[in-house]
């Protein structure tokens, strides 16, 4: 089920802040599968939801993805049912909130390595998420929240993260999830963005054995997406691979990251 607004958003055990319309499930599906069947609550809110409207005048790189995803002439609307279809899957609700994506929103993202580049001065979804996270856990002060580590370095991603430190620093319970498929995709990615953050983080993984094909289902239903995200490889087996590679030899898993200290 979809939630209608931000305000509408109460009574979950687990939030998870999605920048795209496809990163928790791509990230955390086995485990959210796992808190449903538990009989636990899950909410995944997707920040960057937004459509740059009809006749808007598109980046290189926001114009190249629209060729790439073939949705017709409003690809994010799309791309909401891709989601909504994905969550259900899981069995959890989902709330799409308006913001703009990292090219449509800033024209200094326009090309692709920007999009995975340094944060503009000027990027206006640093002070929103805040405000965002700052609600949700005003109105769901028992729940725990899950962000991204930033893993691929996705501006978007980025900011998520940093907004997470932030709102951690002020006590909300905060985990911070492996980006999938940039950690499945680049060996040294996890370990490179952890190297680069200012804190450290202790890990924990669970088994998603008896979630994993749910998982892989969810996925399927962003069929837009699977080719930029995973080329000619088949996502199946890239998306088992990694999971094998982080179990613990008899169990595949899913790992999150605890924020343990500040570096000396």
């Amino acid at each position: 089920m979809l939630s209608e607004s931000l305000a509408a958003a109460h009574d979950y055990e687990h939030i998870y802040i999605a920048p795209h319309l496809d990163d928790a499930v791509l990230s955390c599906g086995g485990r959210i599968a796992l808190q449903i069947a538990a009989g636990q609550s899950a909410l995944v809110v997707t920040i960057c939801a937004g459509s740059p409207g009809a006749g808007a005048e598109l980046s290189p790189f926001a114009q190249y993805l629209h060729d790439a995803w073939s949705l017709g002439d409003d690809p994010i609307a799309r791309r909401r049912e891709e989601d909504r279809r994905a969550l259900a899957v899981l069995g959890c609700d989902g709330l799409h909130l308006d913001l703009l994506d990292a090219p449509y929103r800033v024209a200094a993202y326009g090309e692709r390595d920007a999009v995975f580049g340094v944060v503009a001065v000027n990027d206006p979804l640093a002070e929103a998420l805040l405000a965002i996270l700052a609600q949700l856990r005003t109105q769901q002060p028992h729940a725990r929240f899950y962000v991204p580590l930033g893993v691929g370095s996705h501006i978007d991603h980025q900011l998520v993260c940093a907004a997470g430190i932030d709102l951690h620093n002020q006590g909300m319970d905060l985990v911070w999830f492996e980006d999938a498929p940039y950690a499945a995709k680049q060996p040294e990615a996890v370990a490179t963005r952890l190297s680069a953050l200012p804190d450290r983080f202790v890990p924990e993984t669970i088994a998603i054995d008896a979630v994993l094909e749910r998982k892989l289902a969810a996925i399927r239903e962003y069929g837009s997406q699977l080719t930029e995200l995973f080329g000619a490889a088949a996502m199946e087996q890239v998306m088992t691979d990694y999971a094998a590679a982080i179990g613990d030899g008899q169990h595949i898993g899913e790992r999150i990251w605890h924020r343990e200290r500040a570096r000396a």
